[in-house]
């Protein structure tokens, strides 16, 4: 990803930009990110019972509070480009979404249908497995050439207003990913509004003395609501369904004796929550080359794709580690046996960053909305 400016410091030095402009520190940002994204698909299964299960609890929030609000808030940065300086419109990018979104539909239902023997409403109205993501950048797109008409100091509150609110729509549902896109989209508009000269800020050494204090704030608080907001702590009720936001609050607090009038507040903690751990994690990031950077180009791939062995990890019961000798297994081993599950997320990143998974997106991705448009109007 190219940035905006070309006065950026960070771009007139090869360490940290190739020859097109291109900064190392995004690309490497989105890898980890996406590695983050595999990891806590990897050991949610573990997050209620066996060997270090509350651990893994706490890694799967933190992980969950940070990934895909920091990477739409990426992704709504480099939306930027999207509106040309004469107001048209760059719809290819928009195109290829949907032409992603489509592909990915059909062959995750088709998989979860005809390989797991699942019986699933197969509709395009309701995302399928981790392709709530796809939607909302369709549904943000189509919004920002009416949003970017709108003065950030009040389309920014709207924003966060309008994410905290939507929990009170007790009818709110996956329908169209619509109850993400509205409490996620605080994220991709603070990415859409900032500079680049504010985001290379993150570059310096103050940044990173800030972001110290920052994540431990964030992480204690993480800690605390594994005491407070948990389904045998005094308020409850389990908080992984305000990070995963596609629940509404009637959902969550119904049977808890909660006054309603504070339901929004654990959502108000995890936007700070995010943008602290964001804020932390970003400024962090290598902005140097390295071996993994190049697959930061290509995380379309793993995202999608692992969804699939995600979904059979479950299906099979892969997670228990059952299917080791009976000898062989034992509580120290299923720890062992965890812990490698959290390298192999790792490892698998890599492999589906390779090219020849990224191919099918990549052919995808050529499918011009002009040509289309050109074959169409010459019928």
């Amino acid at each position: 990803m190219t940035v905006a400016s070309k006065s950026s410091p960070l771009v007139k030095d090869s360490k940290y930009a190739d020859e097109k402009g291109r900064l190392y520190f995004y690309d490497n940002a989105k890898f980890i990110l996406i590695f983050f994204v595999v990891l806590a698909h990897a050991i949610s299964p573990f997050r209620s019972e066996g060997p270090g299960g509350q651990y893994f609890l706490f890694l799967w929030r933190a992980i969950n509070t940070l990934h895909m609000p920091c990477l739409i808030f990426i992704s709504g940065f480099f939306a930027k480009s999207y509106i040309g300086r004469d107001g048209s419109l760059k719809v290819q990018r928009l195109f290829t979404y949907i032409v992603y979104f489509v592909a990915s539909q059909l062959a995750v239902g088709a998989f979860e249908i005809f390989v797991l023997h699942d019986r699933i409403s197969m509709s395009m109205l309701y995302p399928r497995s981790s392709l709530w993501f796809l939607v909302c950048l369709i549904w943000w797109y189509l919004l920002l050439p009416v949003i970017d008409k709108i003065d950030p100091k009040y389309m920014l509150p709207i924003a966060f207003a309008a994410g905290i609110l939507i929990g009170y729509d007790e009818k709110i549902g996956n329908f169209l990913s619509f109850s993400r896109m509205i409490v996620h989209f605080p994220f991709f508009l603070s990415g859409y509004y900032i500079s680049s000269g504010k985001m290379q800020q993150l570059a310096t050494k103050r940044a990173k003395l800030w972001s110290v204090p920052i994540l431990l704030l964030s992480v204690g608080s993480v800690v605390g609501i594994m005491f407070l907001f948990s389904e045998n702590g005094p308020c409850q009720f389990s908080i992984n369904e305000i990070i995963t936001c596609n629940v509404n609050y009637f959902s969550i607090f119904e049977d808890t004796g909660i006054n309603p009038v504070f339901w929004f507040l654990p959502r108000v903690w995890f936007y700070l929550c995010a943008f602290g751990l964001g804020f932390s994690f970003l400024a962090w990031v290598p902005k140097r080359k390295n071996i993994f950077t190049k697959f930061g180009a290509r995380t379309m791939a793993p995202y999608i794709i692992h969804r699939f062995l995600y979904l059979a990890y479950l299906e099979f019961g892969i997670y228990d580690f059952t299917w080791f000798s009976a000898e062989w297994f034992g509580w120290k081993n299923v720890l062992v046996l965890r812990i490698g599950m959290m390298v192999f997320a790792f490892l698998l990143t890599v492999l589906l960053s390779l090219y020849p998974f990224y191919w099918p997106f990549d052919m995808l991705g050529r499918i011009k909305i002009t040509k289309l448009l050109k074959k169409t109007g010459s019928k």
